[in-house]
């Protein structure tokens, strides 16, 4: 009879671990989607950003070249890296991935 007690005993702890376990939920995929497309939806931003502040230094580089103003010159060329940085972003972001 104690066997009996004993390996019910061990059987229901085994069915008592087994219900513990952790179970992945199915939920993961759809919100990892919906991370990506808000990951999508920066870059596209940060993208946008940058053609404008991309147009802008060059804009700024023409006209201080123009009018032969260097320190106009220099703020326009970093307005211009800056801008090629910022179109570049998301190409950086899926190399470092």
């Amino acid at each position: 009879m104690m066997k009996k007690q004993k390996r019910n005993r061990a059987w229901m702890l085994g069915m008592l671990l087994l219900l513990m376990m952790p179970v992945q939920a199915g939920a993961a995929e759809v919100v990892t989607s919906k991370i990506n497309a808000l990951n999508e939806i920066v870059l596209n931003i940060v993208t946008a950003a940058g053609v404008i502040v991309l147009a802008w230094g060059i804009f700024e580089f023409a006209t201080a070249y123009q009018s032969h103003d260097t320190s106009q010159q220099t703020m326009s060329l970093k307005k211009v890296i800056s801008g090629i940085l910022m179109v570049g972003a998301p190409t950086i972001i899926n190399l470092l991935k």
